[in-house]
């Protein structure tokens, strides 16, 4: 069902962009007819409808492309807590659950997570000798390098 709303929200996502470049687009040249005549006219062409066959392509795996888990090793939550949340303050992000070994954080504020479609959800796991984080890879593969870094840098340190 996850996959399914993702989809959706990708596809939404795509639409709201097509439809906004055409009102841009009827802006730039008023010639061309009002947005709801640009739209008709694309749409029912032949090249519309393999763009509609490929945005619903696109939203059907972005689920399988558009999230990841990333471990990282050597990283002791207990003893990095500060460098976890220092990090996800940097990107935007606030501690909002925490049970059992794992740590939510979500988007702190109300555009960033438009801008993620409130797929802003970031779980930091503890595993054997590490850390994982899991959620949308924009977000999870920029984090887990800050922390990447951070552990470095923390050998230097001691």
């Amino acid at each position: 069902m996850k996959h399914f709303v993702r989809s959706l929200k990708y596809l939404l996502f795509l639409c709201v962009l097509y439809v906004g470049l055409v009102w841009l687009i009827s802006l730039t040249d008023p010639s061309a007819g009002s947005v709801k005549v640009q739209l008709m006219a694309q749409l029912t062409s032949g090249n519309g409808v393999w763009m509609i066959v490929a945005f619903v392509a696109l939203a059907a795996f972005y689920p399988l492309f558009g999230f990841m888990r990333s471990r990282i090793e050597g990283f002791e939550a207990e003893r990095d807590t500060v460098r976890l949340d220092n990090a996800m303050q940097l990107y935007g992000f606030k501690l909002v659950e925490q049970h059992d070994g794992v740590r939510v954080y979500r988007a702190t504020s109300f555009l960033r997570r438009l801008m993620l479609m409130f797929e802003d959800r970031i779980e930091v796991r503890e595993r054997d000798g590490g850390i994982e984080l899991v959620g949308i890879r924009r977000m999870v593969s920029r984090i887990a390098y800050q922390l990447s870094a951070y552990l470095r840098n923390s050998r230097f340190e001691d």
